[in-house]
């Protein structure tokens, strides 16, 4: 990739702006595609962030077609609205989204507009807290839980909540767990940040078909590298995965495996996600009624997960759009160390009767190790408020 600061020819003693052609790349990430407007104080373009291969994991510019590597087609990338000007000499006064380079300052564009500002919209509380569990955490275990979360809190003054929150579970009787969990959530981190929360966050709001092939893009971009961990080590390495987007007033759930994301919403507990289990199976076809689950010998055989072939995250509402939040609901995301070991209304008592989400998340481990604790434990709670004026 180009460097800016190769390409850049505006002298500082000069106070006007020339703009800079298509193809610059700022930042080693942001490659100009067009320039919107231009003056001697500003410049405007759009910009396209740099995107990974999903075949081979290389990287490659944002303008690129197709990966410069093996040949692959590369998935659009959605354009970012950037505004240059001449860097101020006190950078404390610089707007959020903003970077320096040389003598100039880019600000990604914001829709903080009246209309928004005085808008109640929703503001979001989280906790997470994950542990080995009672007896993998005895023996000195390696836990192979992951968690992640990402909130963009500048857009709590203009009402907007957007954020990320994902469990991985490294999947049992597989190799290097831990290290599968932990990749996947590295990945799908860079990848949807990048590719979703930045552009609503600047105003460049997706449509819903996009958001979706962006969440499964990243999903395919994950599973590409475990499979080459699996090349390298020669082992079968995988992880489930449960997640939840949250764009303003609304959320994308996603899962494949055994880890879940429940809704609780007044005096309802409902899961959001499906299983994808032996035993969710059973359940499916009548086979198998379900409080068996619980005691099932093939409980816990699983079969999605992130490190098959053509694995792929099922992504709710099924029928598209995004699951609409009110204030008041909690979003609780757990990975099968907590919800095998503590039922669905134990659960509901804790989220309905814990206002700290934090605190909320160590009752339900305290639980998840009071009834054995047999497995790695992990959970995340969301708490929806209306945001006041």
């Amino acid at each position: 990739m180009n460097n800016v600061s190769q390409v850049v020819s505006q002298a500082q003693s000069s106070d006007a702006l020339s703009p800079l052609s298509p193809g610059t790349t700022l930042l080693d990430d942001y490659t100009i595609v067009e320039t919107v407007s231009h003056s001697a104080t500003e410049n405007v373009y759009l910009v396209v962030s740099a995107r990974r291969c999903p075949t081979c994991g290389v990287e490659n510019d944002g303008d690129a077609v197709q990966c410069g590597f093996c040949g692959t087609e590369l998935p659009p990338a959605p354009r970012l609205r950037l505004t240059e000007t001449r860097a101020p000499r006190d950078p404390r006064i610089l707007p959020p989204a903003s970077f320096v380079v040389n003598d100039c300052a880019y600000t990604f564009a914001t829709q903080a507009n009246a209309a928004q500002s005085q808008s109640r919209g929703l503001v979001f509380r989280y906790g997470m807290l994950t542990d080995p569990g009672l007896k993998r955490g005895a023996l000195g275990a390696v836990n192979e839980d992951s968690m992640a979360a990402v909130m963009f809190d500048a857009n709590r003054a203009h009402g907007q909540g957007l954020g990320l929150f994902l469990i991985a579970d490294g999947v049992g009787g597989a190799a290097l767990g831990e290290v599968a969990s932990e990749i996947v959530l590295q990945s799908l981190v860079q990848d949807w940040c990048a590719r979703i929360l930045l552009p609503a966050w600047t105003g460049n709001a997706l449509d819903d078909a996009t958001i979706r092939r962006e969440l499964q893009n990243g999903v395919a971009n994950a599973n590409a590298r475990l499979m080459q961990l699996q090349m390298e080590h020669q082992a079968q390495i995988a992880t489930t995965l449960t997640g939840v987007v949250l764009l303003k007033t609304g959320a994308y759930i996603l899962n494949a495996g055994d880890s879940r994301t429940y809704l609780l919403r007044g005096d309802d507990f409902v899961p959001l996600t499906r299983d994808h289990s032996y035993v969710a199976m059973l359940v499916a076809n009548g086979t198998l009624a379900p409080e068996e689950v619980y005691y099932h010998p093939q409980r816990n055989v699983i079969l999605r997960s992130l490190g098959d072939v053509s694995a792929e995250a099922d992504i709710f509402p099924l029928d598209g759009g995004m699951l609409d939040l009110r204030a008041g609901d909690r979003l609780l995301l757990c990975s099968d160390g907590l919800w095998e070991m503590v039922r669905d209304d134990e659960m509901h008592q804790v989220l309905r009767e814990t206002d700290d989400a934090q605190v909320a998340c160590a009752r339900l481990v305290q639980l998840a190790n009071a009834a054995g604790g047999a497995d790695n434990i992990s959970v995340i709670v969301i708490c929806a408020e209306e945001r006041a004026r």
